[in-house]
């Protein structure tokens, strides 16, 4: 599938997104068949990253939430680099079947990320990640927050969102109001990395920022 294919149900491109559940819901329903492989078309390595930096502050056998885990990218390069338990939570069906198949995660669960609290015990986790998914919430502070009860004090959250989202949204003061009410602490904020640089409506137009914070600082 290329960027021309992609389905027009829902929304009606993945640049302009959607805030709305069900738009989500439907397009990545669609598109979940040949997601990998356009990703991959795309040179996308937000997950690979993302991955990258879990692995550095996450001891093996440390147990990791996928937050809005699609078709299974993330839980695939976390496994790549050390034992894990990954768990993965998603509003779409025919994604969690693809991710299924591939056996890399303990536990998957359809919800939508925009209802919360999420269906997780608190304390359950030693990482939570969510790659790629601000861009479909409307109230990015409730899930991080929320992400905060889930994951154990010293634990670690990883979120990545496209910088020019990062800009219109606010994300400095939010997650610096987040740190002064000592949900969290910083441990990475990047500049922006190439996101989709092989999608002529990302190019590198639009990189992703990704950003590091320890839970509970104490």
């Amino acid at each position: 599938m290329t960027a021309g294919d992609l389905p027009k149900q829902g929304f009606q491109s993945l640049k302009a997104g959607s805030k709305n559940p069900k738009e989500v819901e439907a397009y990545y329903n669609d598109w979940a068949e040949t997601y990998n492989d356009t990703l991959k078309d795309w040179n996308y390595r937000a997950a690979d990253d993302a991955a990258e930096a879990l692995a550095g502050c996450v001891k093996p056998g440390g147990a990791i939430l996928d937050v809005g885990c699609g078709t299974g990218l993330l839980a695939a390069a976390l496994r790549d680099r050390f034992d894990c338990g990954v768990e993965g939570l998603d509003i779409s069906a025919a994604s969690l079947e693809i991710a299924t198949r591939h056996g890399n995660y303990a536990r998957l669960q359809r919800h939508d990320l925009q209802v919360i609290p999420l269906p997780l015990a608190d304390d359950a986790f030693d990482a939570a990640a969510c790659v790629g998914v601000m861009t479909y919430i409307e109230d990015a502070e409730a899930l991080l927050t929320d992400l905060c009860r889930i994951v154990r004090a010293g634990g670690h959250i990883l979120f990545t969102h496209r910088e020019d989202r990062w800009a219109e949204e606010a994300f400095d003061a939010l997650v610096g109001d987040m740190e002064k009410r000592r949900f969290w602490s910083p441990v990475m904020i990047s500049e922006p990395k190439p996101y989709l640089p092989c999608n002529e409506d990302f190019s590198d137009d639009i990189g992703v920022i990704h950003a590091l914070f320890r839970v509970k600082p104490g």
